[in-house]
């Protein structure tokens, strides 16, 4: 069954090597002149601009935001979720930060939700809300709810939507806290990373055919070379559109890793070198997501001080 997928990614990263859109450059940003060529930029994209305020947060039920992942269904929106002590939902945000609507997962339990996953699935395109969080490293309970993405609600109210819980554990019966979840834009296959205080986070996969009624044991797959000493946790991590590069969220700072060219094994990603990224300096920052087309990516604090702001970062 890998072939397929592989093929498939080769045919998705020819196409996001030229967008079709062009880049205008950061203002007063170091000397260039004019729209930069969509067609020299991958999907992933190489290099981001400094990060502007794209709006404020205005769902005021958003309080400690910790998920955020764009819509393929619905262009330019974002999914959001806050973290552990909320109900069993998520949010509906425009690119601007402007309150579209909320999703009500009736009966579940939202222990500590960390993150939010967006992917192909047999319903077309699934979320995933990931409750991962453990901070004591003593759940027995670890899930993930897969929703089939849902349409927005009119009124902008609040809809309920049917879900699945996938429990799962890390080989081993191992335990960890983690707050970040993404899903392949192409096989779906989800990766969890792991959260660590004084050490590299841990990636992790789950199998390629997730089992609702079961326990699904989870890959270890590699060890990241961060956070370095000098670093801050890793609380959000996101993919590109092209399943060409990862987005690493730190309190501290953001990294980029990217698939060296011609390389089709997404997980030989892993091994790349991290590369800076300019974000937002939040006080709490705990989310990151990619735009739909890979052509910018969104960032937002928990809320600490008001207004909460959203921050979007565009390719140059």
């Amino acid at each position: 069954m890998r072939a397929p997928h592989v093929l498939v990614l080769v045919s998705l990263l020819g196409a996001c090597q030229h967008p079709a859109a062009s880049f205008v450059p950061e203002p007063g940003d170091g000397g260039d002149a004019g729209p930069v060529d969509a067609g020299a930029l991958a999907c992933g994209c190489a290099r981001f601009g400094n990060p502007r305020v794209a709006g404020p947060l205005g769902d005021p039920e958003l309080g400690e935001l910790s998920g955020l992942v764009a819509s393929r269904a619905h262009p330019g929106v974002l999914y959001a979720h806050n973290d552990s002590g909320d109900l069993a939902r998520f949010f509906a945000l425009s690119t601007t930060g402007a309150a579209l609507g909320r999703f009500l997962l009736p009966g579940a339990v939202a222990r500590d939700w960390e993150d939010i996953a967006l992917g192909p699935c047999d319903a077309g395109a699934c979320l995933y809300l990931g409750d991962t969080g453990d901070n004591g490293r003593v759940r027995t309970d670890y899930a993930v709810f897969r929703v089939a993405e849902p349409a927005l609600p009119a009124d902008g109210g609040t809809a309920s939507v049917p879900f699945e819980r996938i429990a799962f554990e890390y080989p081993g019966g191992e335990k960890h806290n983690c707050e970040s979840l993404f899903a392949h834009p192409v096989t779906g296959r989800l990766y969890l990373v792991t959260k660590e205080l004084t050490a590299p986070s841990q990636v992790y996969r789950f199998p390629a055919a997730l089992d609702p009624q079961g326990v699904n044991v989870l890959d270890y797959v590699a060890t990241l070379t961060v956070p370095s000493s000098t670093d801050r946790p890793l609380t959000a991590a996101d993919v590109s559109p092209c399943g060409d590069a990862v987005l690493l969220r730190m309190y501290n700072r953001l990294v980029q890793l990217r698939l060296p060219p011609g390389e089709t094994d997404f997980e030989k990603l892993f091994a790349a070198s991290p590369v800076d990224v300019a974000v937002a300096q939040e006080p709490q920052g705990e989310a990151v997501a990619y735009s739909a087309d890979g052509t910018s990516f969104f960032t937002a604090s928990e809320r600490i001080a008001d207004p909460v702001q959203l921050y979007e970062s565009r390719c140059r």
